[in-house]
């Protein structure tokens, strides 16, 4: 009797995360993307694939990335909507209140635009559209790469550039920090602006070519950048000195 109790929660926790569309979704199709969303948010939904479609093609180019694979995108009227969906029920316990979006197996998770959110704005969330459209692409190109790379590709390519003072006000993450794949530890050691900064010095120092080139698992540091890791770490973090 336990276990078949055991057994009956874990399904009803889990059973969200396999039908991650809305139910009676309506759809928008395009050469590259297909968004789905719910009734009464045609106008949201309208906003991020009008965005991705203009600014797709770009980020596609940027990221080297020539597949014609169709990109599926689900937008949520609700932060609880999208949370039970990439993890089960389980996951409204857990979410940050500032989450709005996530890229599972090379789709698409976001609010809507309209959504109420903490910490976030209307443009703010469209932003993140073209931020969880770079996670779907890295997951094609080279699902392996670090957190940290990952989401400074994606924070660079949306244009989500922190300030200055957002970046000196927080310790800089050490080389150990930037190998984790915890979520929430990357987010409260301020992950998300830092990881900007270090494509941007990246971009900046050694060109974009070598950060594809990295990115899509052609080359180790030293054969890529023809250099270690811990050398380019004390490198950006003089950096940032300079802010």
């Amino acid at each position: 009797m336990i276990l078949s109790c055991i057994v009956v929660v874990l399904v009803i926790q889990t059973l969200p995360v396999f039908f991650v569309k809305p139910l009676g979704s309506l759809s928008m199709k395009g050469e590259d993307i297909s968004l789905y969303y719910s009734k009464g948010d045609e106008k949201g939904a309208r906003e991020v694939f009008d965005l991705l479609q203009e600014k797709g093609e770009e980020i596609r180019v940027k990221m080297g990335y020539s597949s014609k694979k169709n990109t599926e995108v689900i937008i949520y009227k609700s932060q609880k909507s999208l949370a039970i969906r990439e993890a089960g029920l389980i996951t409204l316990a857990i979410a940050p209140p500032w989450h709005i979006g996530d890229s599972h197996n090379g789709n698409v998770m976001l609010v809507s635009p309209y959504t109420n959110v903490k910490s976030h704005t209307h443009d703010s969330i469209l932003q993140a559209a073209l931020h969880e459209y770079v996670h779907s692409i890295v997951h094609e190109i080279n699902p392996k790469l670090s957190y940290f790379w990952d989401n400074g590709l994606a924070t660079y390519l949306a244009g989500q550039k922190p300030s200055d003072g957002e970046v000196s006000s927080m310790p800089v993450p050490s080389v150990e920090d930037m190998h984790t794949e915890n979520g929430l530890k990357f987010g409260s050691m301020g992950g998300y602006a830092f990881s900007y900064k270090y494509i941007e010095f990246l971009d900046n120092t050694y060109g974009w070519d070598r950060i594809i080139a990295y990115a899509s698992g052609l080359g180790s540091y030293e054969g890529v950048f023809g250099k270690t890791e811990e050398d380019i770490y004390k490198e950006w973090t003089e950096y940032l000195k300079t802010l």
